[in-house]
């Protein structure tokens, strides 16, 4: 079942200043969007085609029922991580095994959602062929798509974006009817935005009408001339700009004259910098997307006998322009327009600082990636899951970092240190990158047998994750005699646990069960808890296909019993879960449950979206067997919501789990009322699917008791039946509120449920009534 929307799904940014002018421009794209699926606005850089994109996708974002989602893609330098980046900015996991594009195609599919694919000219054959392969099968997707070139999909609708309106020049105008000039008004605005002080008038008009005509109406060239009139008049900028341009002059012809001026306009905002700021600007050049205050001061500083004053420097790139803050107003991010990026790199190539700058940004990357899958001598605190959340915002730089190592024929070692560090992190969230990266990086050969061992783990971890048990098996067969040679034994366990699963899923059960017998005698050394941990997982899972459910109960009881002492949140929600299973085999719903719901807790706190539905569905099945009909297939449809949700498969350890449950409710409630409570699981939000699977009787973001019938009609609802009162097809209602027909004919049924009415007349004299 598709999610239920509200009017603020989606994710796209604040905007931090006020949008100037554009509207002939809204207008079309907005008609465009209506006529066409893929509309693609094309200009050159620095022009406003991002600004444009999301100022369209807000005015729009409240009649897509799953919401308008933004997918920045100018950091990406790798066309197989496009599919990763929109699922990302979707929320979608990259957990699983196979194509991620299979994923996110159904994920989406029956979806109603508006995509903003932004800055896809560097990644052009990858942006359109997943552009086609998502307009395809997704019939509900639109795709608002910027790019210095058009994609060249078929059914494609580009729009050109162009400069901001400036005065024609015809006759001298009144100083208010030039400041009704698109360009100007936005000189005059974020004049204002910085302090200037500035207006026009009489006396300087022709002066910033020749600023503007020289500044080709681009908007980031004008906010950057804005900034320099706190400090500097209008005919002082309008004589650095003739200066500027004249040296620039002898660039290249074949470059377009917009891009010229640009480079112009930062050129001699560049040049009033102060010595330190400059070096430290250009030195940000190399980080590909936002970056930590931390991770600059350790760059910039990067080669310099005299530290600089980095924060300093920070503070007057940003007030000057140059840097854009970005982040929580608790951690502060910092990044670079993309034209300001490429600008800054040059000068750091002419300034000859290129290599030692991106060694300080390998090495400041390395040391953040240094903590592990399944760290073995350090309890697995709450400091891992903010290492995990801050890797989210590194993925750029870490993914430049990595690039960096396998161009480098000596950065294999440290590649693969980084690769080890990062097997935690790509197996709950970046399954298929972390497998790409791990062929690349194991494909080179360091001299750290050690480093490359650890590799081999975090290789073998999202083997399992992935269900690939050749390369697993191959990626172990190489780890565990390097283990046992460098007498590695805490390693040498967790490689022979995971080891264990893979040949359970290569059919070689006797196999699986001497490795994990290996494993366990292995862990059997006193106070070794992680040791312990890392064998309990196979030995708990050899139980299950044993049928010995009780061992299994007491293995998983055992093993997150030594989890919790030691913080261990990433096993311990797998441990209970092994616990309730076999508590639910051998029908003991009170240590079942009990289990059950505390690992769904560790779930969520680690934020295991796979894990989350493969407990609501076991305690779904807990619910069915103690004869809870109700609440079973309230579990069902909220689990099944969620699955659909993410693109996961049905677990092969939970299918005939949920077909027994789906047996039994149905047999207790019968056939209709086992659906009507089903819809009502599956028509929650995650907060609510939480609060059903925890017990609580309303959800959190609506308050609605379950019990109840749903209430008065939802703000759509109330919109689909004003126009239904004013004579409005479905057809003419989904044009107008930007929806599908199917979801407005979904909106229509629910509306004439809500009120028992039979009829669209009915609603039309309801509404009529209302008055």
């Amino acid at each position: 079942m598709v999610g239920r929307a509200t009017p603020t799904r989606g994710n796209l940014p604040a905007e931090l200043s006020s949008f100037i002018g554009r509207r002939r421009e809204l207008q079309e794209i907005k008609s465009a969007l209506s006529a066409a699926r893929l509309v693609t606005l094309v200009g050159p850089g620095g022009v406003g085609k991002t600004r444009l994109a999301l100022r369209s996708a807000t005015d729009l974002r409240r009649g897509i029922a799953d919401g308008a989602w933004m997918v920045e893609l100018a950091s990406l330098r790798d066309a197989e991580l496009v599919t990763k980046a929109v699922m990302t900015a979707l929320g979608l996991r990259d957990e699983l095994s196979g194509w991620p594009g299979s994923r996110l195609i159904e994920y989406v599919s029956s979806k109603q959602v508006l995509v903003v694919l932004d800055n896809c000219e560097h990644l052009l054959d990858a942006s359109a062929v997943l552009a086609e392969a998502l307009l395809r099968e997704a019939p509900g997707m639109r795709i608002l798509a910027t790019s210095r070139q058009p994609l060249g999909v078929a059914g494609e609708t580009v729009v050109q974006v162009g400069p901001l309106s400036v005065p024609d020049g015809d006759g001298r105008m009144a100083p208010d009817r030039l400041a009704q000039s698109e360009a100007i008004a936005l000189l005059l605005e974020r004049a204002r935005e910085a302090g200037a002080g500035f207006e026009v008038t009489p006396h300087n008009q022709d002066a910033v009408v020749e600023l503007a005509r020289r500044l080709d109406g681009i908007p980031l060239a004008i906010e950057l001339a804005a900034v320099r009139l706190r400090t500097l008049g209008v005919d002082q900028l309008v004589e650095r700009l003739n200066d500027r341009f004249h040296l620039l002059v002898g660039g290249s012809r074949t470059a377009a004259p917009r891009h010229q001026t640009l480079e112009g306009t930062i050129a001699w905002s560049h040049d009033l910098l102060a010595h330190d700021d400059r070096a430290v600007l250009r030195r940000m050049s190399v980080f590909p997307g936002s970056f930590s205050l931390e991770a600059a001061e350790r760059v910039a500083r990067a080669g310099d006998k005299t530290p600089l004053v980095v924060l300093d420097s920070l503070t007057n790139l940003v007030d000057r322009s140059f840097l854009i803050r970005a982040g929580t107003s608790g951690r502060a991010r910092f990044r670079l327009h993309e034209s300001m990026r490429e600008f800054a790199l040059l000068r750091l190539i002419e300034a000859d600082e290129e290599a030692v700058t991106r060694d300080a940004h390998l090495s400041f990357y390395a040391d953040l990636c240094r903590f592990t899958e399944l760290d073995l001598a350090e309890p697995g605190d709450l400091t891992k899951l903010a290492s995990l959340d801050e890797l989210d915002l590194e993925a750029d730089n870490i993914r430049a970092a990595l690039r960096r190592c396998l161009a480098d024929p000596e950065g294999a070692d440290l590649g693969l240190a980084m690769a080890a560090g990062l097997g935690q992190y790509w197996r709950t969230r970046a399954v298929s990158e972390g497998g790409h990266w791990m062929v690349a990086l194991l494909g080179r050969r360091g001299r750290d047998d050690a480093v490359r061992c650890r590799a081999l783990f975090a290789r073998i971890g999202l083997a399992v994750t992935q269900g690939d048990h050749r390369a697993g098996l191959e990626a172990a067969a190489e780890a565990a005699p390097i283990a046992r040679r460098l007498k590695a034994d805490a390693l040498l366990i967790g490689i022979l646990a995971n080891q264990a699963a893979l040949e359970v899923l290569a059919g070689d059960l006797s196999a699986a069960r001497a490795t994990s017998a290996e494993a366990t005698a292995l862990a059997a050394q006193p106070g070794d808890d992680m040791s312990f941990i890392a064998a309990a997982q196979s030995e708990a899972f050899v139980a299950f296909l044993d049928g010995d459910f009780m061992r299994m109960r007491d293995v998983g009881l055992a093993a997150a019993a030594r989890c919790r002492e030691r913080g261990e949140l990433f096993m311990l929600s797998t441990h209970l879960t092994s616990a309730g299973m076999g508590a639910l085999m051998l029908g003991d719903h009170t240590i079942a449950e009990a289990a059950l719901i505390e690992a769904l807790r560790a779930s969520l706190v680690i934020d295991d979206r796979h894990g989350l539905v493969l407990r609501m569905q076991m305690l779904a099945s807990s619910a069915a067997t103690a004869g809870n009909g109700q609440r079973a297939a309230r579990l069902l449809g909220s689990s099944e919501m969620l699955r659909l949700d993410i693109g996961a498969p049905i677990s092969p350890f939970t299918r005939a789990l949920v077909e027994n449950a789906q047996g039994q409710a149905k047999a207790g409630l019968g056939e209709d009322r086992y659906k009507k409570f089903f819809d009502e699981g599956a028509h929650l939000d995650r907060e609510g699917a939480v609060a059903l699977a925890l017990g609580d009787k309303t959800t959190p973001a609506t308050g609605r008791t379950l019990d109840k019938p749903g209430g008065p009609l939802g703000k759509r609802e109330q919109e689909v039946a004003q126009l239904i009162a004013d004579g409005l097809s479905n057809k003419e209602i989904a044009s107008r509120l930007f929806l599908s027909e199917r979801t407005v004919e979904t909106h229509v049924y629910n509306i004439l449920n809500k009120l028992g009415f039979s009829s669209r007349v009915n609603i039309a004299s309801w509404v009529s009534s209302k008055d």
